[in-house]
């Protein structure tokens, strides 16, 4: 089972299996906050299997790539996406000090990946 997972994987670029695990723990995040709102039990089995789903996607990218590469643009590409669901679809507002903040945080994962 282990081997057909890897060779179902192992093909896919790795760019792609991390944008992949990005949109899943995106989904995850959406469906878990829009459950937090509604308490209907499908949004947090939809949350469940986007959480699970990033695993799946990501996992594989270790076989082929650093932890800190795969891990810092899963982290830029998910904090993106976390924040547009945040703002755009859940009307979220941030003060000034924590927008600093999630600037801050986007520059130096953008860093820690530039000078590994």
């Amino acid at each position: 089972m282990i081997k057909a997972y890897i060779s179902l994987l192992g093909s896919v670029p790795v760019l792609v299996l991390i944008i992949l695990a990005s949109a899943s723990v995106i989904m995850g995040d959406y469906t878990a906050k829009a459950w937090s709102v509604s308490h209907k039990p499908l949004l947090l089995v939809l949350a469940f299997l986007g959480y699970f789903l990033s695993g799946f996607f990501y996992i594989p990218t270790l076989l082929r790539e650093g932890l800190i590469v795969t891990s810092v643009l899963w982290a830029v590409i998910s904090t993106i996406g976390f924040l547009v669901i945040g703002f755009v679809i859940f009307k979220e507002q941030l003060s000034l000090m924590q927008i600093i903040a999630v600037i801050i945080g986007i520059v130096s994962i953008l860093l820690l990946s530039v000078f590994e």
